[in-house]
């Protein structure tokens, strides 16, 4: 175990190399970090290209499954550190392997749609990622919640069925010219 804080800081840098791979040990060395010396920290994460979002995640991670008494590292390690995420917010001592083997049978986002209390909608679902400027943005914002989509915390839900509803009035509109 790294002792003094430069060691840490040396030893975080090296585990961002491979996320997908040391991302338990990562998420210790970040907790250490965050703990210990936050200045540190944020240089990990700037220096890292990891980004302060996915290093919280990192961090909470490790923070809730190394209280999880006998829980194989290995397991962890194959569930990913995207689902651990998922569940992580939802764990206690009572739930976590009812939670873990959810997480190892399900995709994420049907993972997330179960921890929501909803069905999953399979593998019928496609992702599509798009990038906005900030007005942009804005304008996706403003005209999806106006169809029905809602913000929860810092994002939107229900925003496919919200944008699937524009693009039928669009196409209708459409048809009338």
């Amino acid at each position: 175990m790294a002792v003094n804080l430069n060691e840490l800081y040396e030893k975080a840098l090296q585990q961002s190399t491979h996320v997908e791979k040391t991302f338990l040990e990562l998420g210790a060395s970040l907790r250490r970090l965050y703990d210990r010396d936050r200045d540190l920290y944020h240089k990990v994460v700037e220096k890292s290209g990891l980004g302060p979002r996915k290093a919280y995640y990192l961090l909470d991670i490790s923070r809730k499954f190394d209280k999880l008494p006998g829980v194989p590292k290995a397991r962890l390690r194959e569930i990913g550190w995207t689902k651990l995420m998922v569940i992580a917010k939802h764990l206690n001592p009572q739930n976590y392997d009812e939670l873990l083997t959810m997480a190892e049978q399900n995709k994420v986002r049907d993972l997330e749609a179960l921890l929501r209390g909803e069905k999953p909608k399979g593998d019928t679902a496609k992702c599509v990622l798009m990038y906005f400027t900030p007005e942009q943005y804005e304008v996706y914002a403003e005209r999806l919640l106006k169809k029905g989509a809602y913000r929860s915390g810092r994002g939107i839900l229900n925003k496919e069925e919200a944008l699937i509803k524009i693009l039928r009035e669009h196409e209708k509109h459409d048809a009338g010219h």
